[in-house]
């Protein structure tokens, strides 16, 4: 792509990570009380298990107040005649470019959450992985697809 127009998420995403991340990492509250049934919760023990739950609860509160955030500033794609190009990480940056004659299939799925926000992710696969552009308003979504689609199909024509 020589001048890419890339495109920001809708902040709606931010709202279904978070939901996503509350709901996903609460379960890892079991590491300390499962390390509270197995050794007890005795004074030898207590220093480390208050250690271990503050930790999980920091990580918990983090996953799911901050991180978003940080995953939404940083998400972008672009798509033109040639190829998609997907931009995205918070500690490492990945650049991806998708030459359009090597898509085999473009989907636009929902979650219950997505749904509830009327929001699409859009997987796009190739013979060797699958990517995702998450956090679309369902209806851009669908125009993204329809878009990807078209131009694979040219870009098919064309070799």
């Amino acid at each position: 792509m020589s001048d890419p127009d890339f495109h920001k998420l809708t902040p709606r995403a931010i709202k279904v990570w978070q939901i996503s991340n509350f709901i996903g990492n609460v379960f890892f509250f079991a590491i300390p009380v499962g390390y509270i049934f197995m050794f007890g919760y005795s004074d030898h023990h207590f220093w480390f298990v208050n250690a271990l739950f503050l930790f999980v609860l920091l990580f918990w509160l983090f996953s799911f107040l901050w991180l978003p955030h940080l995953i939404w500033k940083n998400w972008r794609y672009a798509v033109d005649q040639k190829e998609i190009e997907l931009k995205h990480g918070v500690l490492v940056k990945t650049h991806t470019m998708i030459p359009l004659s090597r898509v085999q299939h473009v989907d636009t799925r929902q979650g219950p959450i997505l749904r509830w926000y009327k929001l699409s992710t859009v997987t796009i696969s190739t013979a060797a992985t699958t990517h995702e552009i998450p956090g679309l308003d369902a209806v851009l979504a669908d125009r993204v697809r329809k878009q990807i689609s078209t131009y694979a199909r040219l870009a098919e024509e064309d070799v």
